[in-house]
């Protein structure tokens, strides 16, 4: 949300009389960075930089090197060389930036400042944080003022979706901003970064893809991108599924702490799987093991603590003693008219027959507050931190209360595009769990689903459900995962990484910074995405399309996808061939990506009506195409290829 005054109409690129040098503290007209390609002012850091001060004094120079042509010096403000007619970009808290008045340390955590006084340009934020968790105030004030000064874009990972206006002058108005982000935590999971490497290779796409040059390519343009949209954090959660190797720690010691299963033993439901393996929840000798930790580093001092109480992944297992059936709430009866929607839940298979309740909350917020109230005695500012999710999403019905230090990753709204049943149901869980007392988060595997390397797009219904929840307390988010289907899906993904930091945006001026990116073929991106944003929420209107599974889906792709629906799209793209040469050649090649993007998904397409996407010569086609496309970020191909080994629709 942005709290800021400019003044004057919007940036200046223009010949104007040097500004005179004013009293200290006392405004004047727009500072002259560049004139006529050449510097006239100097990037200023601090004499021990932090890296994210770095990266910002780095960024801010390559950025208008690109644009004008002039390279700014960086210079550190120990070996600064007095010159009144520089203007001095100050990066980052230093002595010079105190002088007016810009301390840092004392802001919220990722408040930045833009500001100008004098012949100065500072751009500094909250850099606090430790080594393993440094945030980047400065590096967001020098993205902000790229972005709305500059008007430099990033609408997706890699060269071809950077847009860089060319200016040989550049001027920038007086500015007096400051902004703290709503959203203390924007996160989206990423999939080429080079932890994904191993499993890649593991599944043999090494064989059919380039792992090394290629992939460490797009895995850094992934990283950047996603650090110039802004996505980062004010502080952590310690989540995720929280017990996943303690059958082999405990299961000899300490097998009480398990869920029992109807065969009147406790164990995993699959052997394969001990990971999934859920909890005895209501048993004091797991509460115990779990508060151990808490107790231990509060001794020492510790105070803000994260007690992880996230069950494992899965939608069967669950317990069955007396001791947890006696939590459970009478049968909730609306639960067997909620929409079919998958949530990922039933990754280890369908869920079982154990004679339990459909919805499981009534005992998982139970164990919450239990554990809440005894870890509070240790930390008096400890916070419980728990899913919503498979069999325990819904609120529970019989509780009174959620205790306050309670934190819930709420998994819904994990459908796009989504009936508006589906929408009424999630926003009445959010609000549920939130009238308890909870706090409230978003863990949602909407980006899991949202499409399978064709085009597909849900900007709007993304960003009407995201604005629904910072009106309603969101603080974090926990996306799983982007998918990294570039040029079939990239309005979607910039309109949630942008409206993460600008919760209150306009959706619509939003994708026009995107289309923007395109010159004169604009219209012509707008037009196309459009068509395929009615197509796609109109599958969300389809009850066969909403309760078939996820593979199942991807096999029907073939008459989903039919040639009809891809030669409207292909007539919208041809409406541009007369206009790319008023484009520049970046234009160009980004608006061949979407080109490249429509050809993946015809191809895909025709592989899949084989019914693998790997056998017989479409198949052949299909990944000849993506080795040649893995470079340019249309899709992610090692993700795209890896799920469709996971999903039995390659072999």
């Amino acid at each position: 949300m942005k709290v800021y005054t400019v003044v004057a109409a919007s940036l200046l690129f223009c010949f104007q009389a040097w500004p005179l040098q004013a009293a200290p503290g006392k405004k004047t007209g727009s500072l002259t960075l560049v004139r006529n390609g050449r510097p006239t002012s100097v990037i200023v850091t601090n004499g021990r930089p932090r890296d994210g001060q770095r990266i910002a004094a780095e960024e801010l120079q390559e950025h208008i090197r690109i644009m004008s042509g002039a390279t700014l010096p960086i210079v550190k403000e120990n070996e600064l060389r007095p010159d009144p007619a520089q203007v001095l970009i100050l990066v980052g808290e230093s002595n010079l930036s105190r002088n007016y008045g810009v301390i840092t340390k004392n802001l919220e955590p990722e408040t930045f400042i833009v500001k100008t006084d004098r012949n100065v340009l500072i751009l500094a934020g909250e850099d606090g944080g430790s080594k393993s968790h440094a945030r980047t105030g400065t590096l967001w004030a020098t993205y902000d003022f790229l972005q709305d000064q500059l008007g430099c874009r990033w609408i997706w990972p890699g060269e071809q979706g950077r847009r860089v206006p060319r200016r040989k002058t550049i001027e920038v108005p007086s500015l007096d901003i400051r902004e703290t982000p709503v959203v203390k935590i924007r996160h989206l999971r990423l999939l080429a970064q080079d932890k994904h490497r191993a499993g890649y290779q593991k599944e043999g796409l090494g064989q059919l893809l380039d792992l090394g040059k290629t992939y460490d390519q797009i895995s850094e343009d992934e990283s950047v991108w996603y650090r110039r949209m802004r996505l980062g954090s004010s502080f952590r959660i310690s989540a995720g599924h929280a017990f996943t190797d303690w059958w082999a720690k405990f299961k000899d010691s300490d097998r009480e702490i398990f869920a029992l299963q109807p065969d009147g033993t406790r164990h995993p439901r699959k052997k394969s799987k001990p990971d999934f393996v859920k909890m005895c929840v209501s048993n004091p000798r797991l509460w115990e093991l779990q508060l151990a930790k808490i107790k231990k580093y509060a001794a020492q001092g510790a105070r803000g603590q994260w007690l992880n109480a996230c069950e494992n992944d899965g939608s069967g297992g669950f317990c069955t003693c007396p001791r947890c059936r006696a939590w459970d709430a009478a049968p909730n009866a609306s639960l067997a008219s909620l929409p079919p929607v998958e949530d990922g839940s039933d990754v280890d298979g369908a869920s079982d027959a154990a004679d339990l309740p459909e919805s499981l909350s009534d005992r998982y917020a139970r164990w919450y507050n239990e554990l809440a109230v005894r870890a509070r005695k240790f930390d008096p500012e400890v916070r419980v931190v728990a899913y919503a999710y498979s069999k325990y999403r819904s609120p529970p019905v019989s509780l009174k209360q959620i205790e306050p230090n309670v934190w819930i990753g709420y998994v819904g709204f994990n459908a796009y595009p989504r009936p508006e049943s589906y929408r009424k149901m999630s926003t009445d869980e959010w609000f549920g769990w939130s009238r308890l007392g909870a706090t409230v988060f978003l863990r949602s595997n909407s980006l899991f689903y949202c499409g399978e390397g064709a085009p597909y797009v849900a900007s709007h219904q993304m960003a009407e459900d995201l604005q629904f929840q910072v009106k309603n307390g969101l603080q974090a988010t926990d996306y799983d995962a982007l998918q990294g289907y570039w040029a079939a899906t990239g309005p979607t993904y910039y309109v949630l990484a942008r409206m993460l930091w600008d919760t209150d945006a306009d959706v619509d001026e939003v994708l026009d910074e995107f289309y923007e990116s395109f010159g004169p073929m604009a219209p012509v991106a707008k037009d196309y995405f459009d068509y395929w944003e009615a197509f796609t929420v109109s599958l969300g209107n389809n009850e066969k399309f909403m309760a078939t599974k996820r593979a199942d889906r991807m096999r029907a792709y073939p008459v989903i996808y039919n040639p009809a629906v891809f030669r409207k799209a292909e007539v919208i793209l041809a409406r541009a061939r007369p206009l790319l040469r008023k484009a520049t050649e970046e234009e160009r090649e980004r608006f061949h990506n979407l080109e490249l993007g429509l050809q993946h998904g015809r191809l895909l397409a025709a592989a899949l009506a084989d019914g693998k996407t790997s056998t017989g010569p479409a198949g052949k086609r299909l990944m000849e195409f993506r080795r040649e496309i893995a470079p340019r970020n249309v899709i992610n191909v090692y993700w795209t290829t890896s799920k469709e080994k996971r999903y039995r629709v390659f072999d």
